[in-house]
């Protein structure tokens, strides 16, 4: 079952594998996300613990080791007004101008006709489908007396359990956004455009004829100048995708749509790893940081790893994405993309809705003595490539 269709998709098993390449407990693995990022289309269609978890009773003073997370990428949520379960976008084709008829009047003729029809042409693309997950915690009550001392300590050891349970979640969330940004990677790199994956050390290497690597590129007598070739290049891709343009996103073969990104709604992620680099070998020498940052979008996020924290500048994914003709790519190649710096890319390009979540809490179970909180969610990702995006990588 998938996504891009009218019904839910369970996605326990794609979170589990995307949350431990987030939190390094796996490496980089290929991930199908195929089946759960909704894509803009043509067609419309057990054990008993005795101390719960294990938390001694006996003690003296306790520590609950618990702060709250905020999750990274919330530039990337969206609310269910602006994308809700089922959405349509409609885009205008562009169509030539027509000749002047104001100097070619004949005498006894009737032309130019002011009431010829000329229809707008108009593409409209559809998202559907929503991905579902669960949890759940027990909490007992004879258990959690035996573990704490007062009340005090109660609330408090309340609060570490609910309080993960809802880092947990949070985390989930931010998997679920790296997804986003991941599929995106993929989605261009698999159609191929040139104006939208820059490989900017074969670039440079064209542009000044030095023949460098990756290795050799960041020795000092070389890395200041392409880092700031490198920056520049970014600067002048966000400038053109401020012009109307059919050159920086898939277009349909009904036609050609323009699209333009005012920088307000340019969003650009940009790989923290080598802007540290760039930090200690170049800005702190030679570089006016203050003017770099005014050239690029003013919503810019760094982030610390795509996919997976142990190859952080990589994703290796299935990518969900449409062709020229609307129709979702069917069995979409796996996109090992190594070396991501940035991506530059409209705010309506991609995107997370996360709506319908609860926490409900069970009636108490008589027998055992505990009960549960359930936390259930539901969520949209996104991705469109009819609307603008650039790929920056470093080679």
């Amino acid at each position: 079952m998938s996504v891009n269709a009218m019904s839910f998709e369970q996605s326990a098993t794609i979170l589990t594998s995307l949350a431990q390449q987030a939190t390094g407990e796996t490496n980089l693995t290929v991930t199908d996300l195929s089946s759960y990022i909704s894509v803009g289309q043509k067609a419309l269609k057990t054990g008993y613990d005795p101390l719960n978890i294990g938390i001694s009773q006996m003690v003296s003073k306790t520590i609950f080791a618990h702060r709250p997370y905020t999750g990274a990428l919330s530039s990337l949520d969206r609310d269910a007004v602006e994308w809700g379960a089922i959405t349509r976008k409609v885009n205008a084709i562009k169509q030539p101008v027509l000749d002047s008829g104001v100097y070619g009047l004949t005498d006894g003729a009737h032309n130019p006709d002011m009431f010829d029809v000329r229809k707008p042409k108009l593409y409209q693309t559809n998202f559907y489908g929503f991905d579902v997950w669960s949890d759940c915690v027990s909490v007992t009550r004879q258990q959690l007396k035996n573990a704490v001392q007062n009340p005090s300590d109660m609330g408090r050891l309340l609060d570490l359990i609910l309080g993960t349970k809802a880092d947990e979640m949070e985390l989930a969330r931010t998997a679920f956004r790296r997804a986003t940004i991941s599929n995106m990677i993929g989605a261009i790199n698999a159609l191929n455009n040139s104006a939208q994956v820059r490989h900017l050390l074969t670039e440079y290497n064209g542009a000044t004829g030095q023949n460098l690597d990756g290795e050799t590129v960041k020795q000092a007598e070389n890395y200041p100048n392409f880092i700031r070739w490198a920056y520049s290049q970014i600067a002048k891709a966000s400038d053109m995708l401020t012009e109307p343009n059919s050159k920086y996103h898939l277009n349909p073969t009904e036609g050609i749509i323009l699209r333009h990104t005012s920088k307000e709604n340019q969003r650009l992620y940009i790989y923290s790893g080598a802007l540290h680099e760039v930090d200690a070998q170049v800005l702190a020498v030679t570089f006016n940081a203050d003017k770099v940052s005014s050239k690029l979008p003013s919503i810019t996020e760094r982030v610390n790893f795509f996919q997976s924290m142990n190859t952080p500048d990589a994703i290796n994914v299935n990518p969900a994405y449409i062709g020229a003709d609307g129709a979702v790519v069917a069995s979409p190649t796996a996109q090992n993309v190594t070396n991501i710096f940035a991506l530059l890319v409209d705010r309506d390009a991609m995107g997370v809705n996360f709506y319908d979540s609860s926490v409900d809490v069970s009636p108490y179970e008589a027998a055992g003595k505990y009960y549960n909180y359930w936390y259930h969610d539901s969520h949209r990702y996104y991705n469109d490539v009819t609307e603008n995006a650039v790929l920056f990588l470093l080679d």
